[in-house]
């Protein structure tokens, strides 16, 4: 459909028509004043008052056009993106004014509900170009996928994974796109199946003889809240740089701990050796008497237990044999270890032990191997405690928490200073004074409670001298 054109020749036509309606009515009047059949005065009025509305009736007649064309004008301006409000002509403003205001205003809404669309959308594209980049940047390959476990969307890091450009790797099947073993196929299958989000789990990769370590994770979401079907995000990060460094420093920590241990045996054993070695020259030189040779036989026997004793720990501390499935009431055996000290060593050394234990507390782990545990902390904590001037005390705590049994050994003593607090597990570290101790009590004990499922700690926080927390797994009570 054209546009009318809006010109002046509109105008000049109503001035036509207007004219032309005149001249036959002045014709007519002047036919029937000839024919005097009427007088000429009879027709001035009502010639006028027709006059008036015939020139009303053209003038709205003619104007209707003209401001239905600028309207549609309009409009068509609209349609293709100029949101312009139309001016109102003055004679068109009686009929077309109201529905011209109206035009403006739909116009001037429009126009800012473009804008913001505009702006909306330029918006979506920056956040999208930046999600984009990071999803690029990611130093895992990602991969989204459908529940038809159809990729979606990939990284770049991905497209390298699977040497695949982006267009290649949409649509693809998760499990044929993922070279995994049995183990690696069962994962994925409970995760999706359950919906199950996992967590820096490793997997194997397998392309050809080669092999590489991946680090797994798995979230699942939906495009929406209506959504029925989930999707899920998968990153895999390759770790197999990270293994190879990890047993590197493996090998290396344990030559390092060999190092160390040699030289802590070479340590403990020169000084009975020494001994042993001199007393033996005094012997083969003959001169002595016998009460002095028997003197020297002793010497010798007490320094060669004494490293035999070293030997024996050693052996104990090394040992990495599966400990049996044995029991034991914990209560009863801190009972027995502070009864056998309170016998000895405590009364020396004048200090008090208390003890608060819980009833029926059985839990895993030979009598005889926690006994050796309990005595060397004990032990420590009675001997850390005699320094006190007044009312060395040593308690002994035992409760039931959770699976567990936690035990705690704390004394009144001077505590550890917090630079050896990292040393003091270390096999042939020791904070007492040189020769009084061989420094594997505590790394004997350790080694004794990890093997039957606990753990031995210093505790950190405590303030008023030395405290041990040691916890057991508590065993099975058996059901009639």
């Amino acid at each position: 459909m054209r546009t009318m054109p809006i010109t002046t020749s509109s105008t000049v036509l109503r001035w036509i028509f207007t004219l032309s309606i005149l001249a036959m009515a002045l014709g007519m009047i002047f036919s029937l004043h000839l024919e005097q059949k009427y007088p000429l005065e009879s027709f001035l009025l009502p010639f006028v008052l027709a006059g008036v509305l015939v020139v009303g009736l053209i003038n709205y007649l003619l104007t209707f056009p003209y401001g239905i064309a600028i309207i549609h004008r309009g409009i068509r301006s609209a349609t293709e993106g100029m949101l312009k409000p139309i001016k109102i002509p003055r004679r068109t403003r009686f009929i077309f004014g109201p529905i011209i205001e109206d035009y403006n205003i739909l116009i001037r809404n429009m126009g800012s509900l473009f804008q913001e669309m505009e702006q909306s959308q330029l918006s979506i594209i920056g956040d999208r170009n930046r999600n984009d980049a990071i999803l690029r940047s990611l130093p895992g390959a990602l991969l989204t996928v459908d529940s038809d476990f159809l990729v979606t969307l990939s990284n770049k890091q991905a497209e390298q994974l699977f040497d695949l450009c982006t267009n290649d790797l949409l649509g693809k099947n998760l499990f044929e796109l993922l070279p995994l073993n049995e183990d690696g196929r069962e994962l994925l299958r409970e995760a999706f199946l359950y919906e199950q989000q996992v967590n820096n789990k490793e997997i194997v990769l397998t392309d050809g003889n080669t092999s590489r370590h991946y680090t797994l994770n798995i979230t699942f979401f939906r495009q929406s809240q209506n959504d029925i079907e989930y999707c899920a995000a998968v990153v895999l990060q390759d770790i197999t740089d990270y293994k190879r460094l990890q047993e590197l420093i493996y090998q290396s920590e344990k030559f390092l701990a060999i190092g160390k241990l040699a030289g802590g045996i070479a340590h403990e054993l020169n000084t009975p050796l020494g001994t042993i070695v001199g007393y033996a020259q005094l012997l083969n030189e003959g001169v002595s008497n016998e009460d002095k040779r028997l003197q020297y036989g002793q010497v010798i026997y007490r320094e060669a237990k004494r490293c035999s004793t070293i030997i024996e720990n050693l052996r104990t501390f090394a040992q990495r044999d599966v400990c049996q499935p044995e029991s034991c009431e914990i209560s009863t055996v801190i009972r027995e270890v502070v009864e056998t000290i309170h016998n000895c060593p405590s009364k020396k050394h004048n200090v008090r032990i208390e003890t608060h234990l819980a009833t029926n507390a059985p839990v895993l782990g030979a009598g005889g191997q926690l006994d050796i545990v309990l005595v060397n902390l004990i032990m420590n904590a009675v001997q850390a405690a005699k320094g006190v001037a007044s009312d060395p005390l040593v308690t002994v705590v035992s409760s039931v928490q959770g699976d567990s049994v936690m035990i705690s050994i704390a004394d009144n003593g001077p505590g550890i200073p917090q630079t050896q607090r990292n040393q003091i597990f270390d096999p042939f570290f020791s904070t007492k004074p040189d020769g009084s101790g061989l420094g594997l009590g505590l790394a004997i004990s350790q080694s004794i409670v990890t093997r039957i499922g606990g753990t031995l700690s210093c505790d950190p926080d405590y303030a008023a001298g030395a405290r041990f927390l040691l916890s057991l797994p508590l065993a099975i009570r058996e059901t009639a």
